[in-house]
Order: C-alpha cells, then sequence, then structure tokens
C-alpha cells in the first residue's frame, strides 16, 4: 500500500496538469453518475392528508414558511395545460438535453441591449434543478446560472422528459405562496385542476413568470397569450381578475374535519413528511363513529361520563400481516374547549382489566397453565413495600373458589389474575408488557407490585388494542400502517413483536369469544353478545374513572375508552356497559351484514374438560370445551364429580398439598355485635393427585394430624397471630401466617 502511494505521488509531482485533469474527469463522471433521489425530487413544501377514500382530510402548512403544495401526476394534468406551459416556458422542452443554446444566445443579446438583465434563457430543465437543489445553489448569478446548467444535465440523465415535467408543475412558485399549478388552481379558483377551464388554464401559465404581475399587467399579458393560442375566453376575464386580486377570493380549508385526532397524530408520527400522504383513514367510518359516540354521550351523560375514544384497527385479510388503522376519534368534540383536543386514543389511563388477557397468554407459554387449568378465587393478602397489606378484591366482593383459567378470565376474576402475576413473576410480566409496546412504565416492577395485572401500570388505548392484535394475529404484533408518502414509503406505528404462540394466540381467542363461560359474571343479556363471533374484554379502572372496551372479530379489532378527561369519578359505569354500548355499534357497523366466525387451524381437536377437577371430563362432569393438539398431554379423565361429594374432592395442580384457605397473611376481623360462636375461619386444604410421601398438618404448633385427603373445615381462634405448618414427613414445606384481631 505505501509503494502505491508513493508512486501516486511520484506521478502527481510529475505531472501536475495531467493529474488535474484527470481527476477533475473522474469527479465531473462520478457527479454525473451518481442518482438524484425521487425524495429529493418531491421534497419540501406542505403535507396534505389524504382518506382511504382519497379525499382530502387536511393540509399542515410548513412552519417554516414554505409554500403550500399539492403532488399530482403528470396524466391527471389536463393536456391543454401541459401544451400552455411547454409553448409559454420552453419549446424546445422535449429536444435540448436540459439547456436551451439558442434560448442562452436570445437571453444574452436582449439583456446586452437592454443593459440589464431582462431575460435568463432558462429551460424547464434548469427552473427544476433550481427548484430541486435550491438550498446548494451559489448566490453569484452567473455561477448560479452555471451551475443550474450542471444539475439540469444530471437531471436528464437519471429522469424522462415527462418525469421532469411532472416536477416543474408540482413545484413552480405561485401567487399567494402556492408552490404548484394544482396548489394554485385550489386556492384561487377553489377547484380541482382537473376542472378549471382554458382560460383560467392560461391564467395560470401566465403568473408563473410574474406571479406578483398587476392587474394592468395581468391584463396586457393575458390577451396577448389568448392571441397566440387562438382562444376566445375573453368574457371569463372578469371572474378570474376577481379571484386573483379581491381580498374575497376563495381559499380551501378543513374547518370541520371529522379526523383531526388522526391528523394531528400522523403529523407527529411523520413529523418529516411532505406533500401528499395516502393515509389508511376512512372518513366515511370516522363520520359513522363520530356519529355514535355522540349518540350514546347523550345517553350517558346522566351517569357522569363527558367523553369517550374510539380506535378501529383492519386486521390482516392475508400473509402480508398489514395491519390498519382505518379510524381514530380521540373525543366527543375536537373543537370544543381545551379537553376536546385531548387525544384518547393516546392518553395514557388506568387500564383496569384490560391486561388479564396479554397475563394469561404470558402464563400459558412461560408456566404451562391452561384453559382447563385450576386456578383459586379465594381471599389473597399482600405486603406492601409501606409494611402495609393489600387485598384485591373481584368485583362482586365474593370469591368463587377454585376454577378453571377460562372462566377467570372471561368473567375478567381480579383475585385469580394477581394470584397469577405473582406465578408468573411481577418482573417478568413488566419485562413482557414493556415488549408489548407499554413503554411509559418508567418505574421498577416492585412499584407497581401485584396490582400490574389490574392495570396499575396504566395503558392508551392505541397501546392496548396495538397488543391484543397479537392474540387475533396468532401470537405476532405488527406495526400498524397509517399512510404512504409520495415516494411510496410507507408510515407505521409501532415495532414487529412476537408475543405469544400460536398456540396460545388461538386458545385466548377461544376463551375471549366464549360468551357463554362469561354469563355467570356479566349477566344472559350484555352489550358483548352478538349474533356471529367476537372476542372480546372489557375494563373498569378503580372508583370507574376509566371504563374499556376492547375486542375483534376476524376482520376488525375496535377499542373504546369512556370517561373523563379531568379524572372525576363516572356513576358506576363499568367498562363492559359504557364502553360496551358503544363497541357493540361500532362492530356492528364494521361488520355490516357479514357473520364472522373465527377459524382455527386443522391441527386442532375440541375435547371435554372438567371445570371443577380440570381433568378430562367424566359422564358426570360440568365440563367446558378446549382447543387441545397433540402436543397436549392428558392423565385419565375426571374420577371425582360421582354427584356424591363436594368442592373438597379437588386435587392440588402440583405435586404437594396447598392451603386455600386461610391465606398467608390474611387477617380476620372479630365482631364484637355477632356471637362468637359463628364468626368461624374456614380451614380448605387440598391434596395432591400424584403426591409422594406422607403429610401432615398442624395449627400454632400443636398436635400434627395426617393429611391423607382434602380437608373442608372450620376453626375458632382468639386474637393475635397464628401459623399453619404443612409437613412432608418431618420436613416442613409450608407455612401460612394469618391473624385474628
Amino acid at each position: 500500500m505505501k509503494e502505491k502511494l508513493f508512486i501516486l505521488a511520484q506521478f502527481i509531482r510529475s505531472n501536475p496538469r495531467r493529474f488535474a485533469v484527470i481527476f477533475l474527469a473522474a469527479v465531473i463522471v462520478i457527479f454525473f453518475l451518481l442518482p438524484v433521489s425521487r425524495e429529493r425530487l418531491r421534497s419540501g413544501g406542505s403535507m396534505r392528508l389524504y382518506s382511504k377514500e382519497g379525499t382530502l382530510l387536511r393540509q399542515f402548512n410548513p412552519s417554516d414558511g414554505a409554500a403550500s403544495i399539492r403532488w399530482f401526476p403528470l396524466n391527471e394534468f389536463p393536456a391543454h395545460i401541459k401544451e400552455y406551459v411547454i409553448a409559454a416556458e420552453d419549446r424546445r422542452f422535449y429536444y435540448h438535453p436540459g439547456f436551451d443554446p439558442l434560448a442562452i444566445a436570445r437571453a444574452s443579446v436582449q439583456n446586452m441591449r437592454a443593459m440589464e438583465i431582462v431575460s435568463g434563457g432558462s429551460t424547464i430543465t434548469q427552473q427544476a434543478a433550481r427548484m430541486v437543489y435550491a438550498e446548494i445553489l451559489p448566490r453569484n448569478i452567473i455561477l448560479k446560472k452555471f451551475c443550474e446548467i450542471i444539475f439540469a444535465v444530471k437531471l436528464e440523465l437519471h429522469f424522462t422528459k415527462d418525469e421532469i415535467l411532472e416536477v416543474y408543475l408540482n413545484r413552480v412558485p405561485m401567487k399567494f405562496n402556492q408552490q404548484g399549478l394544482p396548489a394554485a388552481s385550489v386556492r384561487i379558483f377553489g377547484r380541482d385542476i382537473r376542472f378549471i377551464s382554458r382560460a383560467e388554464s392560461a391564467a395560470l401559465v401566465i403568473l408563473i413568470r410574474r406571479n406578483q404581475a398587476s392587474v394592468d399587467m395581468f391584463r396586457e399579458r393575458f390577451a396577448i397569450f389568448l392571441k397566440k393560442n387562438n382562444l376566445d375566453e375573453t368574457g371569463q376575464l372578469a371572474g378570474i381578475e376577481r379571484n386573483l386580486f379581491s381580498r374575497g377570493a376563495f381559499f380551501y380549508t378543513s374547518v370541520q374535519s371529522d379526523t383531526p385526532h388522526f391528523e394531528e397524530f400522523i403529523r407527529s408520527a411523520a413529523d418529516d413528511a411532505t406533500g401528499d400522504v395516502k393515509t389508511s383513514i376512512s372518513a366515511n367510518l370516522n363520520e359513522s363513529v363520530n356519529r355514535i359516540i355522540k349518540s350514546e354521550l347523550k345517553f350517558l351523560a346522566r351517569y357522569n361520563v363527558e367523553n369517550a375514544a374510539v380506535i378501529v384497527l383492519r386486521l390482516p385479510q392475508d400473509r402480508s400481516g398489514r395491519v390498519e388503522l382505518v379510524a381514530m376519534v380521540g373525543s366527543e368534540n375536537f373543537y370544543e374547549g381545551d379537553s376536546g383536543q385531548v387525544n384518547g386514543c393516546t392518553s395514557i389511563r388506568s387500564a383496569g382489566s384490560t391486561l388479564k388477557p396479554l397475563l394469561y397468554g404470558l402464563a400459558m407459554d412461560s408456566a404451562g397453565y391452561k384453559p382447563w387449568s385450576i386456578i383459586n378465587d379465594t381471599p389473597l393478602t399482600f405486603a406492601t413495600n409501606k409494611g402495609e397489606t393489600w387485598s384485591p378484591k373481584n368485583n362482586d366482593m365474593s370469591c368463587w373458589g377454585p376454577i378453571t383459567i377460562r372462566e377467570a378470565l372471561a368473567c375478567s376474576r381480579n383475585i385469580p389474575a394477581v394470584y397469577l402475576a405473582g406465578q408468573v413473576g411481577i418482573p417478568v410480566f413488566y419485562k413482557f408488557l414493556f415488549k408489548a409496546g407499554f413503554t411509559h412504565m418508567e418505574r421498577e416492577p416492585d412499584f407497581y407490585g401485584p396490582g400490574l395485572a389490574l392495570g396499575a401500570g396504566g395503558a392508551s388505548l392505541l397501546q392496548l388494542c396495538r397488543a391484543y392484535t397479537a392474540i387475533a394475529c396468532g401470537g405476532v404484533m405488527y406495526p400498524v400502517y397509517i399512510g404512504t408518502g409520495i415516494n411510496g414509503s410507507e408510515i407505521f406505528y409501532g415495532r414487529h413483536e412476537e408475543l405469544f404462540t400460536e398456540k396460545t394466540s388461538y386458545r385466548l381467542v377461544h376463551i375471549l369469544s366464549d360468551s357463554e363461560a362469561r354469563r355467570r359474571a356479566f349477566g344472559s343479556r350484555n352489550f358483548l353478545d352478538f349474533p356471529f363471533d367476537v372476542a372480546v374484554k372489557t375494563g373498569t379502572s378503580k372508583d370507574f374513572r376509566d371504563g374499556w372496551t376492547i375486542g375483534f372479530t376476524e376482520d376488525y379489532l375496535v377499542g373504546v375508552w369512556v370517561g373523563n378527561f379531568s379524572g372525576k369519578m363516572m356513576n358506576s359505569v363499568s367498562g363492559g356497559w359504557g364502553a360496551g354500548r358503544i363497541f357493540h355499534q361500532v362492530v356492528r357497523t364494521v361488520t355490516d351484514r357479514k357473520r364472522p366466525h373465527f377459524r382455527y387451524p386443522g391441527h386442532f381437536a375440541m375435547a371435554r374438560f372438567c371445570r371443577v377437577s380440570g381433568l378430562p371430563a367424566g359422564p358426570y362432569c360440568s365440563y367446558s370445551m378446549e382447543l387441545v393438539d397433540h402436543t397436549d398431554n392428558f392423565t385419565s379423565e375426571c374420577g371425582i364429580c360421582s354427584g356424591k361429594g363436594s368442592a373438597s374432592g379437588l386435587y392440588s395442580s402440583g405435586h404437594e398439598p396447598e392451603v386455600l384457605s386461610p391465606v398467608n397473611g390474611e387477617t380476620f376481623v372479630i365482631d364484637p355485635t355477632l356471637p362468637s360462636g359463628t364468626q368461624l375461619i374456614p380451614l380448605r386444604i387440598i391434596t395432591a393427585r400424584n403426591a409422594s410421601g406422607k403429610y401432615y398438618y398442624s395449627i400454632d404448633s400443636k398436635k400434627r394430624l395426617p393429611l391423607e385427603r382434602a380437608v373442608e373445615s372450620v376453626i375458632s381462634r382468639a386474637r393475635g397471630s397464628h401459623r399453619l405448618d404443612i409437613y412432608n414427613g418431618e420436613r416442613l414445606i409450608r407455612t401460612v401466617i394469618f391473624k385474628v384481631e
């Protein structure tokens, strides 16, 4: 390497001029060969958002004061406009290499005669180059003109004449700080450029050279242009002048848009986008959702409900994995006061029970739980960091005892969820939520504690809807598509993440769409019932401050939040009732007359499992139907549901006995107004089916009693601290501490 550098240095010393020529030639070749990005061609100007249907939602003028621009493909311009522009600006456009020597010579003669610059001789390609490379062109007039020619040749090498003409027509500076003929047409005449007359087209072409022309100058040039092009359109002159020069000229604006929250959302998500952005949002659907919200909030106002937010995602229809945001309504009225502009779709609120499907899915994948596994809905007490105790309560303030995972999730039982979070591990669940997009949680897992299972970490409606797409899409959470920019680049929100196994996602769908399983909690008639398959979960935060309903069909996912941005409580409005009524109407709207049903892969089969034991159902069992495949291992069918026993015949799901009552840390309070004989502590211990060893239990270190079968009785204890010990032979395996006060 050193030898080559030495040889090069010797050549430069002996042939400096030759080297300079070679170096300059190499630089020029590289310059002309380097490609020009289409982003550069279309950059600059304002951003215009179009709906899925193609209607203009809103135009955002750039904060730096740049001109407003609307981009049209060349084939959408009327043919006469292209003819007029070429005739007026560059008659030999299709024949020169980017610059026109004849035009330059003519301009030079005119400038010398006038002793000032009166003509530039620039071609359309040179003018396009001036727009595309505006930020790097020198200020010196002569040097600038030379650079324009160089850049024009470069454009000619990399693009067709029609592509260059399209750039010119869309970016040429026009009157009223508009950029391009399409933007000027809407600003001046109030119509799309495809629908303006020949006279109006002529007026626009005249304004290219003199966009600040006076009335007299415009009239003179307009008359010359009409004569030169054999047009007789002088009758329109008065109307054209009125639009060009009067203060009342037409100006397009979208004041009462139906998608303002989405418009602000996509602008922040794609803050570097300019030009036309074709979004995923459906203006028609947003209008329908707006009407539903306004109608339902009129009814809910009597229950102290002021606002609502709705998100609708279109789920992938093929293997592409494209999830599209088709509706986003962040509040009842964006234009009413300060609170209306709060986006309820992106605001962090207490999540209530909406995180439970994520927790149960994690438990199935990481801890081996199945939908038919038995979990205990019995009192729990936890010690907090402040030295206090916390006992989660179910919504109905009761406990159902041992129930299946299916029933616990479908009926949204709080105690089993908190217990499951402890089994999975709070740090593990916290890390999982972060992976699922809940990145706003800035405190350590211990700060949230077991309450994380009940939404203590908070969530936004958008975060929840994205996470639920993983349940609907085979375990994969896809980025949400929200639009495509003018250069063809697609705009997405969020990242690709695999949250669940495919089997777990299908089992969650099967549970959440089981309307029979949730009737015990929601009643025989509720807003979650449909004559087709809908997987749905509700959530209600503490003190009824937030209500949620999130669910999906095979085609659409709908998320609804109701509440008050001020944080004040609603009057006992649960998620299933308040948000549920809006959810029901939106789902009916997006499904229309269809009757969608969930389809499960062919390797799944349906099997009956006992709701008491969690084993394959026997002839006397109350059972639920579950999805199974060849990887599921089964023991013999249930033999404890003979119709004669009680729940005390239940076996532990592990290999050792389990204490169902009392719960570790639980406190029992004696009521002095009641007889002491009626204030007994329930004692419930279940044994393991495949237990190995001899088990005993004792209370307060007294006599050890054999634990050969399940224990279901009551005990009486005086005020103070007590303990229940479980032994395997002589080895102490479990201790439960409880208090009586």
